[in-house]
């Protein structure tokens, strides 16, 4: 194919590549052989890759020819790459992908690619950038601590060494929940020279706010709670209260009950004078008119004492649980209106001082 007779022309100039991850594995994974359609693509995003690095125009091909490995990987396009971040400056990049291309030709039996990308590893290996990160032991004790290196996590197995990393500002961030975030940046390559070294000291807790007015304390600021089986307090009395309110209702209904045996009375007296026109003079009234008129002035007159006999007593009571009891009262005052044949009143009941 012509990819494949490209990638053969092209190993006699991969003189100078370079990488950038700072340890390898050994080889790939297994994994499924890509469609006719993936490798068609592969080969276009290889093409132009190829095209852009004669152009000096490294730092476009780049992607291109990362999508096309992970498409379809190929020893020849790992060469191209490693080329490709050694043009961009990329030597960590470049030393990994070389030693990736190393590692696969000797398995591929390709023993002259094996040379060939084991001399461009040794070449830039002696200039690479180094990073270590250290961690105080405070730290490593606080669950879910993480450190960030360039935007991407940092296996706590490489804390303290020194790993091959791109020339560059690099940004560190250490985290944990309930912690203050930590950050730095470190410049490698350029007139830096030799490994560099951060150390993430231990983190701050965050300390928690004062709670605002109204808002529930917490339960260690709430005092000891009540044991198990104990009642809880009964809330302070308010019997005075509750008196007051008391008689201010029987108050109100002993007024009403003055006003409805007054406006019965009214009605009595209304009635019998209508019967005595009709029943003239004698103990006894013949006129049915007259006997039905006398009968409703006595009902009248019934509803009107019963109704002023309650309405009196219920605000002499209504007076009396404001005025005396209220003041003085601790337990909860009983209220109650009674009627016989004889007596109509108020029933009050409790203790008073």
């Amino acid at each position: 194919m012509r990819r494949t007779k490209r990638r053969q022309r092209s190993i006699a100039h991969c003189v100078g590549l370079g990488l950038c991850a700072a340890l390898i594995a050994g080889g790939l994974p297994a994994r499924a052989e890509p469609s006719a359609a993936d490798k068609a693509t592969a080969e276009a995003l290889f093409d132009a890759a190829l095209d852009l690095m004669k152009q000096g125009r490294s730092a476009e091909a780049c992607p291109r020819l990362e999508q096309s490995q992970r498409i379809d990987p190929g020893i020849g396009t790992l060469l191209y790459l490693a080329e490709c971040y050694e043009n961009t400056g990329r030597t960590a990049s470049a030393w990994a992908t070389f030693r990736q291309a190393m590692s696969e030709s000797q398995a591929a039996g390709q023993a002259d690619r094996a040379r060939k990308a084991q001399a461009r590893a040794a070449r830039l290996e002696p200039g690479l950038s180094k990073l270590s990160i250290g961690v105080a032991a405070e730290n490593l004790a606080i669950e879910g601590f993480k450190v960030r290196s360039a935007g991407k996590a940092v296996d706590p197995a490489v804390f303290g060494v020194a790993i091959p990393v791109d020339p560059g500002e690099i940004a560190i961030e250490a985290s944990a929940p309930g912690h203050e975030t930590w950050t730095a940046t470190v410049k490698l390559g350029g007139d830096s020279k030799g490994p560099a070294s951060v150390d993430v000291p231990a983190l701050k807790r965050i300390e928690a706010p004062p709670p605002a007015p109204g808002d529930a304390l917490p339960p260690e600021a709430a005092g000891p709670a009540p044991a198990r089986g104990a009642p809880a307090p009964a809330p302070a009395a308010s019997g005075g209260n509750t008196a007051r309110l008391i008689g201010l209702v029987v108050g109100g209904a002993g007024v009403v009950g003055l006003g409805v045996g007054t406006f019965f009375g009214v009605k009595a007296i209304s009635k019998n004078s209508d019967a005595e026109r009709y029943c003239k003079g004698g103990s006894t009234c013949e006129d049915e008119r007259g006997v039905t008129l006398t009968e409703e002035a006595k009902s009248a007159a019934t509803v009107s004492n019963v109704a002023f006999g309650l309405g009196a007593a219920a605000a002499i009571g209504g007076a009396v649980l404001v005025f005396v009891v209220a003041p003085r009262q601790a337990p909860p005052v009983q209220v109650g209106a009674f009627v016989d044949a004889r007596n109509v009143g108020l029933r009050v009941g409790g203790t008073f001082e």
